[in-house]
């Protein structure tokens, strides 16, 4: 009876005592405020993800957007051009008259302007 005594004592002072109960408590409570933190954490990951891919598609939107405005800047300034060159090859292309006129300085159906300044 005494070896199943001191047997049974070996036993019991192996066993975990009352400080590691509340160790563990303190572990668990632990536990769930990191879980906690960590679901509002992936809340705000996902937030952010979804922030960033609004501001992605803005970002190509507002490419496509800056493309659409230099397509149609530059073919109004071609298209203007054309008609500038148009206008000069007209102008150039009349009658020998204007064009005397206009090697003297005059521009075809416009007055002389040298005339109003000595005037």
């Amino acid at each position: 009876m005494d070896k199943l005594y001191v047997e049974l004592r070996a036993i019991l002072a192996r066993q975990p005592g009352p400080e590691v109960a509340e160790q563990l408590n303190a572990y668990q409570q632990e536990l769930r405020s990191k879980n906690a933190s960590m679901k509002s954490m992936a809340s705000e990951l996902n937030m952010s993800s979804t922030q960033i891919s609004e501001a992605k598609y803005e970002i190509e939107r507002l490419s496509r957007e800056l493309q659409e405005v230099k397509k149609m800047y530059f073919d109004m300034r071609i298209s203007n051009q054309l008609h500038v060159t148009n206008a000069e090859r007209t102008w150039a292309g009349g009658s020998a008259g204007q064009r005397s006129n206009a090697t003297m300085g005059g521009g075809g159906n416009a007055p002389d302007v040298r005339m109003n300044q000595t005037m």
